[in-house]
């Protein structure tokens, strides 16, 4: 890689490093990175300075920027891997808005740190200015901030687990930071952020030591899809240590105010009785409202979260939902448990922070989904293919191999146990819509996509004629569904199309459930006779 063109300007807070900025000498816009090793992993997301090792090495450290953050096509939505050039082509297709942006490529749909990126783009001003109104003392180290709600925010809908992007200027240098509303859903006057302060925590001691009633913030509207159901049937026990509590508190207190008849449970893990955050208040929830029940563990008094504490609550609450909330140390533990108590995976949702940066890993995450491109290509694929099998079987086109298969009860039996199985996987999606997992939905959208050209293929596979009356029902709704949904993977949400889009997806739904009722009264009917 040629860096000889290339300068590196660190900004220092404090004798921190915050954003260091990678600018060519040529006219290419400017770009931010992360330094190297110089993440903090605390609750709060906070850049952690560099080690006392690392500074004396300053002076014989190349600093390379990596490869995918000075590539011409860089990838803006991490969650997501939205390059670019993906927005570009929405924006000159029609999208010149950040929700539009993101119901067509899925940007900012999952933690929506990206959002102020996409906002550069369609030249937005997303942030607003919002002022503290009271600061709140909670434990030694904890403090709530209080800021009023901007008029333009007043009529959104809030959710539980919903983050509010903060931003301040440090030195010159704009930081901005996602906290976790501890306030309800149902509070219109203010948004409350709970906020632990870290040693070498950039935010946290900026507003611990200048923020006060009448200071202002920028703010991002309440924002994230790791949200919970405050109706929901099924139970949820929060598993939380230390200031992990702030999910915990704004789900308790939402479901308190609003009414919400959902079982929710807090298991809140604290070192010291001096560590406790909101323990009162939560106290005073489980005894005003039967649904709400809370246990703080001391765990140098009582130990940490044990399996017997685990086997107590899952027979207690069976099949409910798990939020696990706390350090890296604590979320691991907490995660083993579960998984060793065969705890299903999709029923678990871990709460994590991560700082916000323009800084691009090399190496993409292994949950990343289908890009728009590869999507838009497997749609055209499978709307060809629909067509193919339409016109061979009307054609009657024979293939003496398979004819001869086909006509066997074994291979018939196998196929279409092949065809069962992908539907199972297929209908994953609906289940986990279903389920409230938003941010999981859309990760197994692209699963989703992609399993259909698979569907086809053994259709083929199990039959090459349409057949007669209930086969041919089955086949029919099949081939419908592969093509409705082809259309909405070739062309994504747009603001252009989105009642027409919803037409086609009514009609995917409706070919899906029926297809899948024919398929089972097919499969029933010839294990029968």
């Amino acid at each position: 890689m040629d860096i000889r063109k290339i300068e590196m300007t660190i900004a220092v807070v404090d004798t921190r490093p915050v954003r260091p900025v990678t600018q060519r000498s040529t006219n290419e816009s400017l770009r931010t990175l992360d330094l190297p090793n110089h993440r903090s992993e605390n609750k709060d997301g906070e850049f952690e300075p560099a080690s006392r090792s690392m500074r004396s090495a300053e002076s014989t450290v190349r600093m390379e920027a990596p490869q995918s953050v000075l590539a011409k096509d860089p990838i803006v939505c991490e969650c997501m891997r939205v390059k670019r050039s993906t927005l570009i082509n929405a924006m000159e297709a029609g999208c010149h808005t950040v929700q539009a942006l993101s119901m067509r490529t899925g940007a900012g749909a999952t933690c929506g740190g990206c959002l102020p990126r996409l906002a550069e783009l369609t030249a937005e001003t997303l942030w607003q200015t919002a002022y503290c109104i009271e600061v709140i003392n909670r434990a030694p180290r904890v403090k709530s901030f209080r800021f009023e709600v901007p008029p333009c925010h007043g009529l959104g809908q809030l959710q539980p687990g919903q983050r509010l992007i903060v931003r301040g200027t440090i030195g010159g240098v704009d930081v901005h930071r996602p906290y976790t509303l501890t306030s309800s859903v149902t509070e219109r006057r203010y948004y409350e952020i709970t906020v632990q302060r870290e040693p070498h925590g950039i935010m946290s001691n900026w507003l611990f030591d200048n923020m006060g009633p009448g200071r202002a913030v920028a703010i991002l509207p309440p924002s994230g899809t790791c949200v919970f159901e405050l109706h929901d049937s099924r139970p949820l026990v929060c598993l939380v240590g230390g200031i992990g509590i702030t999910p915990a508190l704004g789900i308790c207190r939402s479901a308190a105010t609003s009414g919400a008849r959902r079982r929710v449970h807090v298991d809140y893990s604290v070192s010291t009785r001096s560590e406790m955050v909101c323990a009162e208040e939560l106290s005073e929830l489980a005894s005003q409202h039967p649904t709400i029940t809370c246990h703080t563990r001391i765990t140098r008094e009582e130990g940490r979260f044990q399996a017997a504490d685990l086997a107590r609550l899952s027979a207690e609450l069976p099949d409910c939902d798990w939020l696990i909330c706390g350090s890296k140390l604590f979320q691991a533990d907490a995660e083993r448990l579960l998984r060793q108590h065969g705890i299903a995976p999709q029923c678990v949702h871990i709460e994590s922070f991560h700082a916000f940066s323009d800084a691009i890993p090399a190496e993409p995450p292994a949950t990343a989904v289908m890009t728009p491109q590869q999507r838009r290509l497997a749609g055209y694929g499978l709307l060809i293919a629909v067509a193919a099998f339409v016109v061979q079987a009307l054609l009657g086109i024979k293939w003496p191999l398979f004819d001869r298969l086909q006509a066997t009860t074994a291979y018939s039996a196998v196929t279409g146990a092949g065809l069962v199985v992908l539907l199972m996987v297929q209908w994953r999606l609906a289940y986990l819509r279903l389920r409230n997992g938003a941010a999981k939905s859309t990760r197994a959208y692209g699963l989703h996509i992609a399993i259909g050209p698979a569907v086809l293929g053994m259709m083929w596979l199990h039959s090459t004629h349409l057949g007669y009356e209930l086969s041919m029902a089955v086949c029919l709704s099949f081939l419908g569904g592969l093509a409705t949904g082809a259309v909405l993977g070739a062309y994504p949400r747009s603001p252009q199309w989105e009642m027409v889009r919803r037409v086609i997806l009514g009609c995917h739904i409706a070919l899906s459930c029926v297809g899948s009722g024919f398929a089972v009264t097919h499969g029933f009917t010839a294990l029968w006779y």
